[in-house]
């Protein structure tokens, strides 16, 4: 229902009766008189609705000498009286002046005796009691529709059950082309038409949140639950559905967490306020450029356009969960995870089990409320491969033989691999492995975060989308002291982060530089070394990341093979040999970079 439509409908009736009241009784035309209280109470209850909305600034004014009649004049219908009893009585001390009053069955019209010297006019489709009051002044509003759904909105007195959303307001059950367009225009949103049925039942927020994602947030098909018993038995199900999300939820309660995380409150708030996702609270944004072929030095985020021919266009979960389903991957609730707490401790699943909890979230929380994250936790899978598992090795060792071109964006200087065998060979680890682990795939749902951190050893980065939306920010070095960058000693073999922040990008306006992409299937983004960078997920993803080095960052090889050596838990010898390798290393890095033109 169209409150503000229906408000002028009934309010023009008024109107016109009380100014045919007016008119001396030889100029009046034949009409109702005014008191039918129903449809007076009618406009009133619209009326008030319509100001809850900030539809009415001014109720008195609005309602004008009819402001009292309602109250005054219209009675309960004996009928509904006898009907509702008790409970009748009970909503009659309880609503106050407010109160709506509630409306009888249509009855048949008054006969209205017509003037024998005027033409009569031509009858009207025949509509029962007040429906024909308000048909007859409500030319531009189809009365019978409005009032079917007037009927519908509950009235003060209704207790919500506890968990419930809101009664609906009908201007956002029946939005017009016309408001869809201004959304559609206001957040420049690329977003299909909403469904059929998103008419009947989203609310205002929804289409706003439907829009200002393109599409990705949108309401849950199914109505949440409403009672304790019926959220139990849906905790009962998905826990069914989803062996992995049922584990999840026992990993939550074992290591004692109540709440989200930081960066997950501060993203839920941040939605429900701009319902935007991509909108961030920042001093200043730049769009990363997109290219279609890498031709300077890294000096900034540069994202690299999906290319004709691309190798990994079919590697999305399906793919892996075909090839590789029995294989253990990481769960993080907090991504890189932090040093020294329960968050660093990830959950171990099966690959196989990721699709059934990612697609169970999007079903049963696609909104990302900050309410039901403990029922539905955001964890973001990380998975390195190469080194270990022979499909995910195969393909690999493919892309080494071609001078690792066959991934990389193209136009990407990359000398990882003869430096990283250099360095094995030097301090005695195996080099194919060790190479591998540099390149981590990712998965996750909707809403997933990773925090503000910085890439270890000097390693430049770039993530290539293989499957769904994901938007990621990036700073400059400089920001580091705005971004409050703090750094921590991870354990050894662990995936935390030694620079990380303790900033949350959504929990307030940065005084900050932000570098901002949506990053689309196919699409590669790489970031140079020593850029801050977070990831927030539209859609479910899957992405490829590899950490790499060239000549401008060259000396942070050695430093992520001690870092691998720590890791490997080496055997005194071992580290004698380490320690002593690791100065003529750094050495021989500096001349091939000095002796060499290629960048």
């Amino acid at each position: 229902m169209d409150l503000e439509a229906y408000s002028w409908a009934c309010g023009s009736s008024i109107r016109a009766l009380q100014a045919q009241q007016e008119k001396p009784e030889t100029q009046r035309e034949p009409t109702p008189t005014l008191q039918d209280h129903r449809l007076l109470s009618l406009w009133y209850s619209a009326v008030h609705v319509a100001a809850e909305s900030g539809d009415v600034e001014d109720l008195e004014v609005e309602l004008g000498p009819a402001a009292e009649l309602p109250r005054a004049q219209a009675p309960i219908p004996e009928a509904e009286e006898e009907e509702e009893g008790e409970e009748g009585e009970a909503k009659e001390a309880g609503e106050g002046e407010h109160a709506l009053v509630p409306v009888a069955a249509p009855q048949p019209p008054e006969p209205v005796q017509a003037e024998p010297a005027k033409t009569a006019e031509p009858v009207p489709p025949k509509e029962d009691g007040f429906l024909a009051v308000l048909s007859a002044w409500s030319d531009d509003a189809p009365a019978s529709r409005l009032l079917e759904e007037a009927r519908l909105v509950p009235s003060k007195g209704t207790k919500a059950v506890r968990g419930a959303p809101g009664p609906l307001r009908t201007r956002d059950r029946a939005p017009n082309k016309e408001y869809l367009e201004k959304l559609r225009s206001r957040f420049q949103s690329r977003a299909a038409s909403p469904p059929a049925e998103a008419c009947k039942r989203w609310t205002r927020q929804d289409f706003e949140l439907y829009f200002g994602s393109d599409g990705a947030f949108r309401p849950r098909l199914e109505p949440p639950p409403h009672t304790e018993e019926e959220l139990a038995k849906e905790m009962q199900l998905t826990s069914r559905a989803s062996p992995l999300l049922a584990e999840l939820r026992m990993q939550l309660a074992a290591d004692g967490v109540t709440s989200a995380p930081a960066e997950y409150r501060a993203f839920c708030r941040h939605l429900l306020e701009q319902c935007e996702p991509c909108a961030l609270p920042v001093a200043e944004v730049t769009q990363v450029p997109r290219v279609k072929r890498i031709t300077e030095q890294l000096k900034s985020p540069i994202c690299v356009e999906k290319q004709r021919g691309w190798k990994m266009r079919s590697w999305g979960l399906a793919f892996w969960s075909y090839e590789c389903g029995e294989a253990a991957c990481n769960c993080f609730r907090e991504y890189p995870p932090s040093p020294g707490t329960s968050s660093e401790r990830p959950v171990r699943a099966r690959l196989d089990e990721l699709s059934k909890y990612i697609s169970t979230l999007q079903d049963m929380d696609p909104q990302c409320k900050e309410d039901n994250y403990l029922a539905y936790p955001r964890h973001i899978v990380s998975w390195c491969p190469f080194g270990s598992v022979p499909k995910a090795r195969r393909l690999f060792e493919q892309d080494l033989n071609a001078r690792r071109k066959l991934w990389s964006p193209p136009g990407l200087k990359d000398h990882s691999a003869k430096w990283f065998d250099l360095a094995c060979l030097a301090v005695g680890l195996q080099f194919v492995p060790e190479l591998g682990l540099q390149d981590t795939l990712q998965f996750g749902p909707p809403g997933a975060i990773t925090r503000l951190y910085v890439e270890d050893s000097s390693a430049h980065v770039w993530h290539a989308q293989i499957q769904g939306r994901r938007m990621f920010a990036m700073f400059a070095p400089q920001e580091s002291e705005k971004l409050g960058g703090h750094r921590a000693e991870p354990a050894p073999g662990s995936e935390a982060r030694c620079w990380t922040s303790l900033v949350e990008l959504f929990g307030g306006r940065l005084e900050s530089h932000a570098h901002m992409v949506v990053l689309e299937p196919g699409e590669t983004l790489v970031v140079p070394a020593g850029w801050w960078q977070c990831s927030l997920a539209l859609e479910p993803f899957t992405t490829l990341s590899r950490r790499f080095w060239n000549r401008s960052n060259r000396l942070g090889i050695c430093d992520e093979i001690s870092r691998r050596s720590d890791a490997r838990e080496m055997g005194p010898s071992q580290k004698t040999r380490l320690d002593s390798q690791l100065p003529l290393l750094r050495e021989q890095l500096q001349e091939d970079d000095l002796s060499s033109g290629e960048d």
